[in-house]
């Protein structure tokens, strides 16, 4: 992920792996179909983290990058998933240090969300892909399709002015909302541009399970939860309680969350 943006503490793989990489699993295979990979392309996946996306690619048949600017994340994908089709690159998305028209497809998935200079990381996806191949992406809609996150920052937003301002933050950026992916794949010189939703099923075993993935890690949300006065924290966390259970008995709860991904052709 790109450098410029210090709030997502990109440093610990394993964290990253309970709170994020298992839903990027879940993910690989219906975005993957979307996007139209085919065996033998040459694809460059930005914003790797530890390596699940690159994995499924190198499954496929493709000969993949994947480039971070986490060194902490790329360990953890050299560790995790190695594979000889893959090669794992430090790099900033917002300068990619590949020639242009070097890749017969370019791929990021829930990563480019919270880089600032978007625009400059679709137009670097784009450059480096060669005329007819395909640039595809994925993040979280985080406007109504994102029920697993919406407990917390709805909940801590009632009590905390911090929380309240970092979910205004997070839904102001066009890129969570539906069709951003798709108006921003338009604006760089991208054709036949296509987004869809992916619903995915966000499952955990208990409220320690679901709570953990939230209060500690790399987000703003986990920063934010953890800077509080013991206090509060304890009283989010109550109240995020209650709204898991609803009543019932702790145990295993599912979630429905959108992925939109989106999909386009450099012209030529």
């Amino acid at each position: 992920m790109s450098n410029s943006l210090p709030s997502f503490l990109a440093t610990d793989p394993d964290v990253y792996e309970h709170f994020m990489g298992r839903w990027s699993a879940r993910l690989a295979e219906p975005f993957l179909e979307f996007a139209g990979v085919t065996r033998g392309d040459r694809v460059l996946d930005v914003g790797c983290g530890t390596g699940t996306i690159s994995l499924a690619l190198a499954a496929l048949g493709a000969r993949t990058v994947g480039v971070d600017a986490s060194e902490s994340y790329l360990d953890g994908a050299r560790r995790l998933r190695s594979h000889p089709n893959v090669t794992y690159a430090h790099g900033d998305a917002c300068r990619l240090a590949y020639s242009s028209e070097s890749f017969d497809a370019c791929v990021s998935t829930l990563a480019i969300d919270v880089i600032p200079e978007v625009e400059l990381v679709a137009t670097e996806m784009r450059r480096v892909t060669r005329p007819g191949g395909v640039v595809a992406c994925g993040t979280f809609d985080f406007w109504g399709g994102n029920s697993v996150l919406d407990l917390v920052l709805d909940t801590g937003a009632v009590l905390d002015e911090g929380i309240r301002s970092l979910r205004a933050q997070i839904k102001a950026r066009p890129i969570v909302w539906a069709n951003g992916q798709a108006n921003l794949w338009a604006r760089v010189g991208l054709v036949e541009v296509l987004e869809v939703p992916i619903v995915l099923s966000f499952d955990y075993s208990d409220f320690e399970d679901y709570w953990s993935s939230f209060s500690t890690g790399p987000t703003r949300v986990a920063q934010r939860l953890t800077a509080l006065p013991s206090g509060l924290r304890s009283e989010i966390e109550q109240h995020v309680r209650a709204g898991y259970l609803a009543g019932l008995p702790d145990g295993p709860r599912s979630f429905a969350g959108i992925v939109r991904a989106v999909r386009g052709k450099v012209p030529g």
